[in-house]
């Protein structure tokens, strides 16, 4: 299973640069009022579902911004 997170983690990756710049321009309140919000929430969600049948710790969105905006 952990093939298939691997193979989506590079669409992730980019999605959440493209959402953490457009969450930067400080034209949205909440996360929610992101454009790239509904992709970048199904991609997660489909990832926690693998991760937690791996045991292993699922992703939030709003830890993942926190992070890009401290970095």
């Amino acid at each position: 299973m952990d093939h298939v997170i691997n193979g989506m983690k590079p669409h992730y990756e980019v999605l959440l640069d493209w959402f953490v710049e457009e969450h930067k321009s400080g034209k949205y309140k909440k996360l929610s009022d992101n454009p790239y919000y509904d992709e970048i929430k199904a991609l997660i969600d489909s990832m926690n579902i693998l991760r937690k049948y791996l045991g292993w710790e699922t992703i939030k969105l709003k830890d993942e911004v926190k992070f890009y905006m401290e970095g």
